[in-house]
């Protein structure tokens, strides 16, 4: 029999359940150890009367969240089902939340003594691996197949609106009505060009009735070849939301340039399409860059082979739009419509300053939306896509029609200007075609500048913005398909004054808590997108989002529940993981970090101010605490579960 235990992501699982990061579970009163959690008394393993390759998990503690590791992936669930269609032997480890953190019990194994491939009727198994006694072998996907929205062996699709539509839906399903990428970069030199080894690689699924759910991965990099064999698990107990886990040092098949790109490729691994010959799986991203879906797109070999097997009445193949060039209409009408304290004119000069929040991006075409959409979508500050030069802030573009026709000047050079076919047209003053640069933008890795002698206008309205590119990428067809574009607005001619942004706080909903469990963490949270919020945020928080230079700022006071050591010289912080990305104790070594007021009913001001060159938002991608220094300084008043019992008033939050 085989045994297919799950010590290799027991770690991977403690790592997920213990971050100091804020709360995702209970954390019960009591204190468990490990010989406390066996089979029988913390909890129970059954096989279903009916069918005994179903196994019911039941947990029996209370008061604390349930932490299983299972042949499925990790749950939190108190009673969960497991569906194993093979015969074997399986382990399970159940833990549990403490305050002292999680604490797992020794692996529980049983056996299943048949196989019951009716638990392999859902399509998805045969797609994967080809049908009970048979595999199938996916290659990485190295040009247009006409299949998954793609041209090359990975996308990028928001976390936050994955429809890529405004919808802001976030659960992430197969098919592939329920996604789409923000970005396909096709094959691309500076991410995975046409010749990297990678493009030999190939994983095989198989469905063996006697070794189970086998996988082989053949991994070639420039580093060297990786082969593996090894098992998984295929969860489809929500057929919606297929996850795939692997083991014996496999792992889901990606270029090695992006192994420090996601912390995770082996457990509970999202399948978004599976056909009998497109394979799209998604991975996050988890690097210093921020949370974003990866998609790695496969060809089964046969399809790859030979494309004509394809079914073309296939609604699952998608034949992607012929490019469409952007026209704008009446482009030099357009160009110099001016607004006025909300009236709109046409004149004969328009200005425009380069949009200091999103000063650049790519705008690609999406043969499957038959739309320009954009890429970087805010995300500055990657090693793809750097943070632009300060020196945009100075940069100034004028646009005038004159009798002897249309010029330009910015500020460094000037000439005269051609507006053709929906393009601008740079030219000295003889009228010979000149580079001007718009923006540059230098990283560690890569540097973007966007210059030419002609651009293509991408979008250009008043209310909005004004957007130039010049060809970034060409299709097999020789169409450019993908802008490198400098986004510009026109410079307000009227303005009146501005002030703080305020940010309602509904003080009945903000959490008082101690960070991990842990009553040396004393917090105040108002939003955490991992979990925590079933009653509600206390805050808008699409309201918060904070451009360069801009300051989020909070006042609060401390009503009761807190007595303060004397001589005590505690420190009060925001904590986000944005800006700073810092948690207790060292939190409080952040240079935003300030000094609390101990007397009764002092008022509190903390602040930070966003550095990061680009502006950050917090839906989604990161919570927003605050930290309030009490290790060995104080006593804080505790519920009898566990719980500060502390009152707070939030006077205040502004932007500005």
């Amino acid at each position: 029999m085989r045994l297919k235990s799950f010590f290799s992501i027991l770690a991977g699982a403690a790592l997920i359940f213990s971050a100091c990061s804020p709360e995702e579970y209970e954390m019960g009163a009591k204190t468990y150890v490990s010989d406390d959690l066996v089979e029988g008394i913390a909890y129970t393993v059954t096989p279903d009367a009916n069918d005994p390759n179903t196994i019911h998990l039941t947990s029996l503690i209370k008061g604390a969240t349930p932490l299983w590791v299972t042949p499925s992936g990790p749950s939190q669930k108190t009673t969960l089902d497991l569906a194993l269609p093979f015969a074997g032997e399986y382990s399970v480890t159940f833990g549990a939340s403490t305050p002292a953190g999680p604490v797992y019990g020794e692996p529980y194994t049983f056996k299943v003594e048949t196989n019951n491939f009716a638990m392999l009727e859902d399509p998805i198994w045969a797609n994967l691996a080809g049908g009970v006694g048979k595999s199938r072998k996916w290659v990485p996907i190295d040009k247009n197949f006409g299949i998954g929205r793609c041209s090359g062996p990975v996308m990028y699709m928001s976390h936050t609106d994955v429809k890529n539509d405004g919808s802001n839906i976030t659960d992430l399903m197969i098919g592939s009505a329920n996604w789409a990428p923000n970005w396909d970069p096709g094959i691309q030199s500076w991410l995975i060009p046409a010749d990297d080894p990678y493009f030999l690689s190939y994983i095989t699924f198989g469905l063996d009735a006697v070794k189970g759910c086998t996988v082989e991965l053949h991994r070639v990099a420039a580093s060297g070849t990786t082969d593996a064999t090894g098992t998984f698990n295929l969860n489809v107990s929500d057929p919606k939301r297929p996850v795939i886990s692997f083991y014996g040092g496999t792992y889901s098949l990606h270029n090695e340039g992006f192994d420090d790109v996601c912390s995770n490729y082996t457990n509970d691994i999202k399948i978004i399409e599976c056909t009998p010959y497109l394979l799209q799986v998604a991975t996050m991203r988890t690097n210093s860059e921020g949370p974003w879906w990866l998609v790695w797109n496969f060809i089964s070999e046969e399809a790859y082979n030979d494309p004509s097997i394809i079914p073309t009445e296939d609604p699952g193949l998608l034949q992607p739009a012929e490019v469409q060039q952007p026209v704008i209409e009446d482009l030099a009408t357009k160009l110099f419509t001016t607004e006025i304290n909300g009236v709109t004119y046409v004149g004969n000069e328009a200005r425009f300053l380069i949009n200091d929040e999103e000063p650049y991006d790519w705008t690609w075409w999406n043969g499957g939306s038959a739309a320009w959409e954009s890429v970087v979508k805010g995300q500055y500050g990657s090693s793809w896509a750097p943070v632009a030069d300060a020196s945009i802030a100075d940069y100034e573009l004028v646009l005038s029609s004159t009798a002897d026709g249309y010029k330009w000047d910015d500020g460094t050079n000037a000439g005269k200007l051609a507006i053709e076919d929906g393009k601008l047209k740079f030219m000295d003053a003889d009228g010979n075609p000149v580079e001007i640069t718009v923006l540059t933008a230098t990283g560690d890795k890569r540097t973007v500048e966007v210059k030419g002698s002609e651009f293509t206008v991408m979008a250009c309205d008043v209310t909005s913005s004004f957007q130039m590119g010049v060809p970034a990428t060409t299709n097999d067809k020789g169409a450019v398909d993908s802008y490198l574009c400098a986004n510009l607005n026109y410079k307000p001619i009227a303005t009146g004054p501005t002030g703080p942004t305020e940010i309602k706080v509904d003080n009945s909903k903000v959490q008082i808590l101690f960070g991990d469990g842990n009553p040396d963490r004393l917090r105040l949270q108002f939003y955490n997108p991992w979990g925590g919020g079933d009653a509600g945020w206390p805050i808008d928080i699409t309201k918060v989002k904070l451009k360069k230079n801009q300051t989020l700022k909070i006042q609060y006071k401390v009503l009761s529940g807190i007595t303060w050591n004397e001589g005590a010289t505690p420190k009060t912080v925001i904590m986000d993981n944005n800006i700073g990305n810092a948690w207790e104790d060292d939190c409080y070594n952040l240079a935003h970090a300030v000094a609390f007021d101990t007397a009764e009913g002092a008022v509190q001001t903390v602040s930070v101010t966003n550095t990061t060159g680009a502006t950050v938002t917090y839906e989604g991608s990161s919570c927003i605490c605050i930290g309030i220094q009490n290790k060995g300084l104080a006593t804080v008043a505790a519920t009898e579960d566990g719980q500060p019992d502390v009152k707070v008033e939030i006077i205040s939050m502004t932007i500005e």
